[in-house]
């Protein structure tokens, strides 16, 4: 069966995230240990080694966060942290007064998670290499004291012989559990698949909707769409909120787009198909489609097997009016207490507006949307957001080109929208 690589990069960044989290807790082990060889409890290490062993952990935490800006870099992640820690317990064991023995095998384990037999078949080997470097160090005082009556190389026979075994038998044991549990992953996400499949057109079925009332709403569905995947991939390559736009959040934001407006369906057409200016009471009105798309989605959706996919429907529909000064509305949420799948739906929701041609005005060309959306940096939108926004510029115009060559000039006008993006 042919692996989904989206699938597993997920979990791989995931566990990454984890594994750089726990790693901070090293951060401890250096001041420990110069607190211990103060108080006389620890001779095996000076503290030039303490500062050596924090200054090293800070280093690659940091290597660790840059990289994780890049997709390919997840890859490389994942070796450097667990040789590294791999590493650091075998320079432990290198001291006299410390016996590791169940430690060796933590990292080669702890390789499992990745569900990749290869990936454990060579985290495997190099741990391997590296326990018998650290058993080479430590031969020479071993010898000179407990067991004199061996050579080095005797020494080194022994122990390196026993752990050989220990390596062997833990190698079998680890890829047969990595491969089961690979094959099992592979057919528990194909159902998945499926029941997501299944899910997406639910959703996509209960926003058009819309498409009954007026024909145009499926191409905007269809563009705002496009455009969350596309702000929140080049947020996440950015460096921009990384632990919370994992692939499997982006999915979710881009599965529960189509669902932004669907409040909608409550207003009634004489207010919401008018095509003249909106009186107050009329606006009051209109805006109430984010509680009504909120009511619609909880009450309509809450069968969905994926409850994070619920939410994030929820949040959207809620929320995508709010603005990052706190003048947005229903609830006049301020910066982060806005969701940010919401605060990305926002500025697809006007992007795409900015750009259609509406019955009341032209389409707007991409740098002038580009100018305004700047204009409205730190007010309407999350600065980041927008930053992401104006670097996408090449993308937004090959997608622009895409639809048009597609779809024609002609399937380019919305109207559902006849008072922009309310």
């Amino acid at each position: 069966m042919k692996h989904d690589s989206a699938y597993f990069l997920s979990n791989e960044t995931e566990i990454n995230n984890i594994l750089i989290r726990c790693g901070l807790v090293l951060l401890f082990v250096g001041p420990m240990l110069a607190i211990l060889k103060a108080v006389g409890m620890n001779n095996e290490f000076s503290y030039v080694e303490s500062a050596i062993f924090t200054g090293i952990i800070v280093i690659l935490y940091v290597m660790c966060r840059l990289l994780q800006r890049s997709v390919k870099g997840q890859g490389l992640i994942k070796y450097i942290l667990i040789l590294g820690m791999h590493a650091g317990i075998c320079y432990m064991a290198t001291k006299d007064g410390i016996l590791l023995y169940i430690s060796y095998a933590l990292m080669p384990a702890l390789s499992c998670l990745y569900y990749r037999r290869r990936f454990t078949l060579r985290i495997t080997a190099f741990c391997y290499a590296i326990m018998m470097g650290s058993l080479f160090l430590r031969a020479h005082n071993e010898v000179a004291g407990a067991y004199d009556f061996l050579t080095e190389r005797e020494w080194i026979s022994v122990f390196g012989f026993s752990l050989t075994w220990e390596y062997i038998l833990l190698t079998i044991v680890l890829i047969a559990l990595v491969g089961k549990t690979e094959s099992s992953l592979d057919m528990l996400h194909e159902n998945n698949l499926q029941m997501k499949d299944m899910q997406s057109q639910l959703i996509s079925g209960f926003a058009n909707f819309l498409e009954f009332r007026d024909e145009s709403t499926g191409h905007h569905v269809r563009r705002t769409q496009a455009y969350v995947k596309m702000i929140a991939t080049g947020m996440c390559e950015q460096g921009f909120y990384q632990s919370e736009l994992s692939p499997r959040a982006i999915g979710y934001m881009e599965t529960a787009a189509p669902l932004h407006d669907v409040g909608k369906i409550a207003i009634p057409d004489s207010i919401l198909l008018k095509e003249g200016e909106l009186t107050d009471q009329e606006y009051q009105i209109i805006k109430n489609h984010t509680k009504e798309g909120y009511r619609l989605v909880s009450e309509n959706l809450s069968g969905l097997t994926d409850k994070r996919l619920l939410k994030c429907a929820q949040e959207i529909t809620l929320s995508h009016h709010e603005r990052w000064d706190g003048t947005g509305y229903p609830n006049g949420l301020k910066g982060t207490a806005i969701p940010l799948s919401a605060r990305i739906m926002a500025i697809a929701d006007t992007l795409d507006a900015m750009l259609s041609e509406r019955v009341y005005k032209k389409s707007m060309d991409l740098d002038e949307v580009l100018h305004e959306l700047y204009l409205e940096r730190g007010r309407h939108f999350e600065p980041c957001i927008v930053d992401t926004v104006v670097k996408l510029r090449p993308e937004i115009e090959n997608f622009l080109l895409e639809e048009h060559n597609r779809y024609g000039e002609g399937e380019e006008t919305d109207t559902i929208e006849n008072h922009g993006t309310v």
